[in-house]
Parts: structure tokens; sequence; C-alpha cells
């Protein structure tokens, strides 16, 4: 009896030392429906798998302790992630009830993230345990209508630039060097493979990956084994950026041998868009094949592009859209019975990573990325040398200035030609520019002897080709049950080489490399080569001309963050530091610049300094306050560093990095009915950078130069001050209300310095203030409203409606227009103030432009079925339904006229010259999509 016992001891004492945990819980829908045959992944590789049955319950068996990552998918509803810890002194660990958002439509929302809390049942009993309990969603109740129905005009969250959002891949950001803007392009069409992130830290919220900027962080992780088992296929039939759009994406899942494999394609394209005579053609590819070395060690390759082909449309005056309607579009003219543009984009930028991932321990793990990015970036224009401007908008082209000259049969010959459609006035004569061309002057190249057509008109491409290589690492470790650190490292090193090449000689022999401009006459003189180690030189299709420089770049960045549970509170603290160093390189001797346009600029190199604070109190398990707060440093980016690159090494003048201060307070409701939240925010910049190039009178130091121009403005304050509220309400299982208010007010808070770099007196030229306090900044709607009503029907399918409202649409001013230059007729002159210059006159002429409000009505619906595994899916969607071509999606001053006689002149009449050039919503836009999934 003794040893028996003692073997029972010894049996129970092993059980216990060495148990490993059972986990399970039960799938509800509405009603608390059990969901069956839906996969639910443990672990961030979501290598184990498992279904529920058909009353909702699932298990894992033989869990180790630690902490670990549950995915729950199935169609129709919102895909759902938590994460639960498991002790050494559980035996069985019970989830609960997890209910799922029904959503028919859930191919187009994001993931919704559970914490630990989220899954008791009893309310009480989650305070004081690990984990604050609160529901975020990557498009969490305001975020979401944000996104689907005020982006789609043009509506900015919080009014920030993209600039300000990063979006990385495996730990390697997105952004370019040259913008700091991330280019979207380079993944366009895959949207199976983006659908959802593994992190968003929406706004100013903090991220494990990086120093989330004011816009947020996107994070993506492109294991092959993360990505749904199974084939996806889809068609989307549309009117928006393109027609046509196929897509399929198959993935392995891990396979026994400790593989798996994910690939993904797409194809867009478009004859015709709503604009005239714009077109789109692009591809997309990825790959990601993952290999598990063993237990602790996997490895990744990955490798995703977007070849794209496609055209841009004009800004237009209101004169062009009043003559020719709001499809119009100048960059196009026929040829031999075919639309041709002469503004076309091609963009070839693929990116190869292959990742490293290493569980150190159950509470360790170590994340590594090295990647390289290459390709093009080509945009075509129509340029000319000693010849008349070819673009049909150009203001000697429009029958206003040939009235305003008093040229009256002109005139009337114009309006006649514009009203009736006259391709050969409205559109680019291609046939004109051919005929020039062909009887075009002859011209010796002074290096091989040879005698050609030189051209007058001519096709050029702008060039960037970027080489980057990035290396990354993502530490996170748990010291403790309710205690995370993170910590991550970025280097990046950038060459990039930057040119124009002739592309189409449009029936000449070649292009001679002078700037006309600079010198009308075309006579031998250095100054207006744009090479003067070769003057006099020529160019043909596929040669550099006007300009090529390089910039190199390199960078590292490192932050941590940790984040403490305590109660009530979860707090998150997080820091950052970085440097990095710029320089340019120039490869053309400009003759205008022959002392500071060839070779290697100085070094220009930045630290970068900041911190955040993110706390978050949780009332109850239904109510929480979250504050976020921080202040950065953010180093200038390539385009803001030099003020000229195509021309000179000149660095713009008084550079710092700009100064961010970003703070946000929300109130967050998460009942079972009802999900809302209220957020104040208020973000400052300063020390910004604005860089704009244009051509502009009345602009030398005495008022009489006309030039093409840089406009440096240094110094800059921005606020950003708004409000934001919405609400979820499910009125029924299958009536939801919803509802999003956006409030802000996003101005300039200082008068900054300006500096104008012109063609007509090389250098610097200090303008002094430009007054721009409390304008307005453009890009979005200041203030944005929707309220929407969705049915969705237990038998899969649903329908929806919302009303969309936005106000306080501006056009972007001109600095220049605002300095002492515009009222002086000799800025170093206090008494050379222009005729009819009062302060009331001044107001007037420089009032900023506001665009009326506008009221958007969206609608969508779509059904989908399953028949055993398979699933399909319709779904269609119109925005606009009205028709309302009213709202302006973007509009800027010219910025021709620098004074104020010539700028009041031009605002009396009743069609300006140079009036605001705009953009208009392209008007009803409709959205078919049907997929195919098993």
């Amino acid at each position: 009896m003794i040893k028996f016992r003692l073997s029972c001891l010894i049996i129970l004492f092993y059980q216990i030392a060495f148990a490993q945990t059972m986990v399970f819980g039960y799938l509800k829908g509405e009603g608390g429906k059990p969901l069956d045959q839906a996969t639910i992944s443990l672990g961030e590789d979501r290598a184990i798998q498992t279904k529920s049955d058909r009353v909702g319950y699932f298990q894992f068996r033989d869990v180790p302790a630690g902490s670990f990552l549950i995915t729950v998918n199935k169609s129709g509803y919102d895909p759902v992630t938590f994460t639960f810890a498991v002790s050494s002194d559980e035996l069985k660990k019970d989830l609960g009830e997890i209910k799922l958002e029904y959503n028919p439509s859930s191919l187009s929302v994001g993931v919704i993230t559970l914490t630990d809390d989220d899954l008791s049942t009893d309310e009480g009993s989650t305070i004081g345990q690990t984990g604050i309990g609160l529901l975020q969603s990557s498009r969490d109740v305001f975020s979401r209508a944000a996104a689907f129905e005020l982006g789609a005009y043009w509506f900015r969250v919080r009014g920030m630039d993209n600039r300000y959002n990063n979006i990385m891949f495996n730990g390697i950001p997105m952004a370019k060097s040259h913008t700091g803007r991330p280019d979207f392009g380079n993944w366009g069409g895959l949207n199976n493979v983006v659908r959802y992130p593994y992190e968003l830290a929406e706004n100013n919220a903090l991220s494990d990956y990086s120093f989330s900027d004011p816009g947020g962080t996107t994070y993506y992780d492109t294991r092959a084994s993360s990505y749904r088992k199974g084939l996806n296929l889809s068609y989307s039939f549309t009117n928006r950026t393109y027609q046509n759009r196929v897509m399929a994406t198959y993935s392995t899942g891990m396979l026994p041998s400790g593989w798996a494999f994910t690939v993904s394609g797409s194809r867009r394209w478009m004859e015709e868009g709503v604009t005239d005579g714009t077109y789109n053609d692009s591809y997309a590819y990825f790959a990601a094949i993952e290999k598990k070395l063993s237990d602790r060690h996997r490895i990744n390759l990955t490798a995703f592009g977007a070849p794209s082909r496609k055209t841009g449309s004009s800004p237009n005056t209101q004169e062009v859209y009043d003559l020719r309607g709001k499809n119009y579009n100048a960059y196009w003219g026929w040829q031999d019975g075919e639309k041709r543009s002469e503004r076309v984009k091609r963009i070839f930028e693929p990116i190869f990573m292959l990742s490293h991932y290493w569980d150190i321990s159950d509470k360790t793990k170590l994340t590594t990325t090295a990647s390289y990015q290459f390709g093009y970036n080509k945009s075509s224009r129509l340029n000319r040398f000693e010849a008349d401007n070819p673009s049909p908008i150009y203001y000697k082209n429009l029958p206003s200035y040939w009235l305003n000259s008093g040229n009256e049969s002109e005139a009337e010959y114009l309006l006649n030609a514009w009203k009736s459609n006259d391709t050969s006035i409205t559109q680019v004569n291609w046939d004109r520019l051919y005929n020039t061309n062909y009887n075009a002057p002859y011209y010796t190249d002074p290096y091989t002897g040879e005698v050609g057509k030189r051209a007058s008109y001519f096709l050029v491409d702008d060039v960037i080709e970027d080489k980057t290589f990035n290396a990354a690492t993502h530490l996170q470790t748990r010291f403790t049950d309710n205690w995370k650190f993170f910590f991550n490292v970025n280097y990046q090193n950038l060459a990039s080489d930057n040119y124009r090449e002739v592309n189409d000689l449009l029936g000449a022999d070649f292009v001679v490399n002078k700037n006309y401009f600079l010198n009308g006459d075309g006579s031998d003189t250095s100054i207006d080569d744009y090479n003067i180690m070769r003057p006099g030189s020529v160019a043909r299709k596929g040669d550099k001309t006007e300009y090529y420089y390089k910039l190199y770049k390199q960078e590292v960045t490192a932050n941590a963050t940790t984040r403490v549970n305590i109660n009530r509170w979860d707090v998150a603290f997080s820091v950052l530091v970085g440097w990095n160093e710029s320089y340019r390189d120039g490869q053309f001797k400009h003759g205008l610049y022959a002392d500071n346009s060839y070779g290697k600029s100085g070094k220009e190199n930045f630290l970068e300094l900041g911190f955040k604070t993110g706390i978050t109190y949780k009332i109850n398990g239904r109510n929480f306050i979250a504050l976020n707060t921080g202040y950065y440093e953010s180093a200038p980016t390539l385009n803001e560093i030099f003020a000229n690159p195509r021309l000179d090494n000149t660095v713009a003048p008084d550079l710092t990095n700009q100064k961010i201060n970003a703070s946000d307070i929300s109130y967050i409701l998460r009942a079972p009915s009802v999900k809302a939240r209220a957020t104040g925010y208020y973000t400052k910049i300063q020390d910004a950078v604005e860089i704009s190039r244009y051509y502009s009178q009345g602009v030398g130091l005495d008022g009489t130069a006309d030039a093409f121009i840089s406009e440096v403005l240094t110094g800059v304050e921005k606020d950003y001050l708004g409000a934001e509220f919405g609400i979820d309400w499910k009125i029924s299982p299958t009536l939801t209300l919803s509802g999003i208010a956006a409030v802000g007010q996003y101005t300039y808070a200082d008068n900054p310095n300006l500096y104008i770099l012109s063609d007509a007196s090389p250098g610097l030229h200090d303008y002094g203030k430009a007054y721009i306090k409390d304008y307005k900044i453009t890009g979005t709607p200041q203030k944005g409203y929707s309220l929407g009503l969705r049915y969705s029907s237990p038998k899969y399918w649903w329908v929806g409606v919302s009303g969309n409202f936005l106000q306080d649409i501006y056009s972007d001013i001109s600095a220049l227009s605002r300095t002492m230059n515009f009222i002086l007729a000799d800025v170093n002159d206090p008494d050379s103030v222009y005729s009819g210059v009062t302060e009331e006159s001044v107001k007037k002429a420089l009032k900023q432009k506001q665009y009326q409000d506008v009221f958007m009505l969206n609608a969508n619906i779509g059904k989908t079925f399953r028949f055993g595994k398979y699933n399909i899916g319709v779904s269609a969607s119109v925005n606009n339904v009205l028709n309302n071509r009213k709202l302006v999606t973007g509009s800027f001053e010219q910025g021709r006229y620098a004074n104020y006689t010539q700028l009041a002149a031009d605002q009396a009449r009743e069609n300006p010259l140079f009036g605001h050039k705009l953009y208009y919503d392209k008007g009803r836009t409709y959205f078919f999509n049907v997929y195919f999934r098993f």
C-alpha cells in the first residue's frame, strides 16, 4: 500500500512538474449561434491549426507555459486575433466564448485584435488581470468609416500627409528617402497579401515595431505560413483607377515537410477611364517561401513587385472646365487614329526580403530581415527648344487671352474651336509637333560631325533609379506576464540616379543640350549649356539630357518600447534615436551654376531623438480612457535638403529637424451592441521645409524679372487641432447604424522665411517673411461627416447605404505672393508701393479660395455562398450615387503673378489668365467584385 501511494505521488508530481495545458474555447456568432468550420491558428507563425465543431468548440492539447497568439478566421466574419497566457500550474485554459462579428463584406475590413481580458464573460473578473482588455481594431469604429466612406473623397484623417504614415514589411520601412512618403504602387494590386496587417497602430498610438509617426504604423508580416491556406480567385469591374482586375492567390500553409509557399498575382487595366485620355496597365506579383529549420528557427524569402504603366490627368482652370467639362484632360491628342498621352508614368521597383525568425526562448523572440530594392520610376512629358508651348491649356491658347488682348476675331475662333471640340486645338496636336520637327533647322554635332535635324519638340522621361539596401531586427521579450519589451534597429543605404532622358524625338534626329530660356537667341555661349564639360552636345533617344545627378543617403534608427499592465492601467513608453547622412553628386556641370553643380556636395548630417507615452485606463470591461502623447524630431527628406537638385548643390537655408508634438485623448466604449470612440487631438509641426517650383513673373528683387524659380520656405509651423467621434450601434442582430464626425482646423502657425533660387539670377535670394499665418493647410477637407445603415442577413447577404458630408475645402496658396515682394516694386525700397495697394485691397487679392461643401451618397450590396469548403462571393458598391461633380479634390494658386498690380488685374478679368488650377471628383463610380475561395 505504501509503495502504491508513493507511486501515485511520483506520477502526480511528474504530471504537475512537466504538465502541458489543454486550451479550449467556443466560437459564437450573432445571437449566440455556434460557429463551426472556423479556422483557429495558434502561434505567430500559425503553424498549428484546428477547426471548430458543430457547437463551436475547439481545443489545442499540450500547450506549454507562455504567451500565445491565436487567430480566428471564418468566411463572412471579421478575422479575430487575441493573446493569452498559460501558467505552469494550469492543466486547462478555458478561453470562454469568443464572439465573432458578422460581416459578410469582411474582405474589405481589417483584423480585430483582442487581449486576453476580452475573452472573459465576467466583466468584473477582468479587472486586475494581465492585459488591459481594450478591443483594438485595425479599422476601429471611426477609422473604418473614415477610410471606406470619406477616404474615397480625398479625406485625410487628422489632416496628416502620408509622409507621416509609417508602412513596414517585415520590419523594413517603405517610405522613399526623396519624399518620406511610401509609394503604394510598389505593392498595388496585391490586395490579398496586404489585406490584414499584422499590427496597425493608428494615428498617434504606440507601435511595437517602430517609433510611430503621427499618422500611425502599419506592419505587414509576409511569412508564407501566415496566409490563409487555400486558393482565392477574384475578378473586379470598375470605373475608378482601372476597369478590370483579376487576382489569384494560393497558399499551402505549413506542410509536414516544414515548407510553406504563398504566391499571388494580379492584373489591372483599362483602355480609358472616366477622365479623357487616361489608361492603366498594371501587373503585380508576390511570392513567399518559408522553411522551418527547427522548432526555434525559420527563414522566409519574400519577393514582390508591381510593374505599371499609367497616364496622368491635367489640373485645369475653371475656364477650361467651363469650355470642355470636368472630364477634360489636356495631356493627350490623336496620333494615327489613337489617343496618345504625353504624361505616362512607368514604375517597376521590385523588392526582395530574407527574414530569419528565432524563438530564443518561450519569452524572447528575434526577427531579422535584410532587403534590397531596385528598379525605375519614369515620368514622361513634352519638352521644347525654340518653339511655342504645345499645351492646349497654355494661356495664349485660350479664348480669354485674346479677348483680354483686344483681338476679338482670334478669341471668337478659339471659343468656337473649344466649344466644338476641335481636337487640333483642344488636345495635343501630335501632327503639328512632327511637322515642326520635319522642318526644323539643321545642327552639327560638334563631337561626331553628324548633321541632322535638331528637335523643336521632343518627349523626355524624368527618371529615378533607386538602389536601396535595408536591414532590420526586432527583439521582443516578456519579463513577466504583465511586462513586455520591444527593441528595433533599422539601417538603410540608398544610392539614387536621377536624370532626364530622351524618350521620343518625334521625327527629329537629336536634341541640343542647351536651355534656350537662358539664352533665347541660341548663340554659342556656355551659360545655356546643360553640361559645359561637353558644350553644344546633342542627345539621341535614350541619352541623358538637361540634368543628371546622384543622391546618397544612409540612416540608422533604433527605438525601444516597453508595455506594462497593472490592474486597471496599461502604460507604454517608447524612445527613439536616429542618425542619417545625405549628399548630392552632380554628373553635369551646368553653365548657369558652373561653380556649384558638378561633383559632390557637402554631407548633411542629422540626429533624431524622440519619446512617446501611451496610457490606457480601464474604467471597467466596457469603458476606457486612452491618452497618447509624444515629441520627436524628424530629419528633412532629400527633396527638402537640396533646394534645386536638378541643377546644383544648394542646400535649403536654416536647415534643421522637424519638431513634432502630438497628443490625443479618447473615451472608448465597447458594449455588446454599441461601440463608440470620442477623441480630441492636437499636433504641432515646427521647422518644416516646403519647396515649390514654377514659372513666375515679377520676382526679381526689383520686381522686374520673369524666371523659373524654386521657392523655399523654412521654419514652417503647422497646427492640426480637432475632434473625432465614431459610433457603431447594433439596432438589432441584423441592422447596424454607424456614424462619424471629424472636425478639424489645420492652419499655418507662423510666418516662415522665404528664399528664391531663380534662373534669372543664380544664387539664393532672401525674400524675408512669408505672411501665411492662419492660412489653411490643404490637401483634405477639414471637416467630414458620415452616417450609414447596413442590413446583414443571417443568410450571408448584406446591403448598406451611407450619406457623407465634406466641409472646409481650400485651395493651396502661393507663399511668394504673401511676401513684401507682392506690394513693393523694389523690396529694398519701402516707399516703392504699387499703385492701388491698401490693406483691404491686399486682403481681397490674397484671400484664400474656399470651395463649396458637398454631400455624397454611397451604397453597397453583396452576398456570399457556401458549398461545403467552397465559398463564392459577389458584391457591388456605388460611390457618389447622385453624381455630384462639385467636389474639388485638389487646387492651387498658380503663382504666375507675384506682385499686386499683375494679380489684381488678372483677378478682375471674367476668366483670369492664371486663376486657380484644380481637379474635380470623377462623379459616380462603381465597383463590382466576384471571388471564389476554398
